[in-house]
């Protein structure tokens, strides 16, 4: 029974992280107005990914896809965010899934592309590519 109970609390823990604790593991910003500030002087578009506590699907992206090699390198062109769904952020990034993901362009603020739910690394880094594309022909057409 002891072994039971330390094993379920130790694995209550897992699922409790929350978006701050994510942030730290990853190496990434935690505080809106501090990374757009970050994204605007680096010239890097923002990946931000709204999560919540409790939430299996957020704990997957974070735990499986985000904290992936491959996924780690093609993020270092890009400034990246973890944020809890109750922190402050602007209201036109409210999807209402979890865990969403908003690829925003630095010079606007606006997102360029969105993904809801968990997605693993391949479809990731699709999303990030295609966000990629969709910031880069908005850039070329206003040149």
């Amino acid at each position: 029974m002891k072994l039971f109970l330390i094993f379920l609390f130790l694995t209550a823990g897992l699922f409790a992280a929350d978006a701050t604790e994510a942030a730290k593991k990853l190496g990434a910003m935690n505080n809106y107005e501090t990374a757009i500030h970050k994204a605007q002087a680096e010239k890097k578009m923002l990946v931000m990914v709204i999560v919540k506590e409790h939430c299996r699907w957020c704990e997957k992206l974070i735990d499986r896809t985000l904290s992936e090699p491959e996924v780690k390198k093609a993020l270092e062109n890009d400034i990246l965010l973890i944020v809890d769904r109750n922190a402050p952020y602007p209201s036109d990034f409210n999807e209402g899934f979890f865990p969403s993901t908003f690829f925003i362009d630095y010079s606007t603020g606006k997102s360029v592309y969105e993904s809801a739910g968990y997605v693993g690394k391949k479809c990731f880094l699709n999303d990030l590519h295609e966000s990629q594309k969709i910031r880069d022909s908005l850039y070329n057409s206003e040149k």
